[in-house]
């Protein structure tokens, strides 16, 4: 039977699948809040399975930082520059989420072979969960032209590297994952300036036609 920890980090790599067969911003930033928030979820769980209190802060500060401040911070820079949709590039959206779902089966394939220490409830899906929002990040971030597209996958493969150190390890020191936690809210703070700089620069932030610029 799935305990509820790897089910909650489970619905995190399904949604994350989802965010890829969308190229709406708005819909998309509502699925990695929710996406985060169950993996809060998980944090929360793992911590009172455990008895470990700092992991009950940790999974505060991901509810309040990544689930709801960046997706309303991105939410306002889109509707501040008039994008509301990514025109997508190389492959259709759902095609480029077919191949996202491959990947998740691939990834319980992949980490079938990955020792799960004994004192870890659900860690061969929480390692599964973690690979496969490490390929979906990597997904958005090559078939997204927009650069708040890249951003997002940016912020999926983020999350599948926490989703992994969490299953398998129980997750690193308090003050470790708070340091990442800033880390990621500055980066998040400097690639929306970034984007901004990049519209007033250019008149649009397609990451595509940057790649055509010539000294």
């Amino acid at each position: 039977m799935i305990s509820s920890i790897a089910l909650c980090v489970l619905c995190a790599a399904v949604l994350a699948c989802l965010m890829v067969g969308s190229l709406h911003l708005r819909l998309n930033l509502f699925l990695f809040g929710i996406e985060t928030l169950f993996i809060a979820g998980a944090t929360a769980l793992t911590a009172n399975a455990h008895g470990d209190a700092s992991l009950f802060l940790i999974a505060a500060f991901i509810a309040a930082l990544k689930a709801l401040a960046v997706p309303i911070f991105l939410l306002r820079t889109s509707e501040k520059l008039n994008v509301h949709r990514d025109v997508g590039a190389m492959i259709t959206p759902p095609l480029a989420m077919h191949l996202s779902i491959v990947l998740l089966a691939l990834s319980f394939f992949l980490t079938r072979s990955i020792p799960s220490p004994e004192m870890i409830d659900g860690g061969w899906y929480g390692a599964a969960a973690g690979i496969s929002l490490l390929f979906t990040g990597l997904v958005i971030m090559l078939t997204r032209r927009l650069a708040i597209g890249q951003i997002l996958g940016f912020l999926v493969i983020e999350n599948g590297i926490y989703v992994f150190a969490l299953t398998q390890t129980l997750g690193m020191p308090m003050l470790v994952e708070m340091g990442v936690l800033l880390d990621m809210l500055v980066g998040v703070m400097i690639c929306g300036l970034l984007v901004f700089k990049i519209q007033k620069s250019f008149e649009h932030i397609d990451v595509a036609q940057l790649r055509d610029l010539k000294e």
